[in-house]
């Protein structure tokens, strides 16, 4: 569960809705910390093979009308894989952290 600004966020509610994007294979929700909100929504995708060109901007304006505005990732990331244990579970907090470093080096971090 991801809390921002006191609000409480299921990531299986958001992820249910950007897999109903024809272009998106899987999708990953998980948090970063936020100076201002406590915690901050990311997602990290991966597209089908073949599927038209998505862009983090395709999928925010994707779920404009279907989800409520705060739970709209703030930051999004195609990605070719995720990070997974050897046995093949998607570890959220490497997510999290290479999201962190991501935005760090960037200069778009306020952690």
């Amino acid at each position: 569960m991801i809390i921002r600004g006191g609000v409480n966020i299921y990531p299986i509610e958001i992820e249910n809705v950007i897999i109903e994007h024809p272009s998106v294979a899987e999708a990953q929700i998980f948090s970063i910390p936020d100076e201002r909100y406590g915690e901050e929504v990311c997602a990290w995708i991966k597209l089908k093979p073949n599927a038209p060109k998505c862009e983090p901007n395709d999928i925010t304006q994707f779920l404009t009308d279907k989800i409520a505005f705060f739970k709209i990732p703030k930051h999004i990331r195609i990605v070719d894989k995720f990070i997974m244990t050897p046995t093949g579970k998607v570890q959220k907090f490497k997510l999290s952290e290479a999201m962190v470093h991501e935005l760090k080096e960037r200069g778009d971090s306020k952690k």
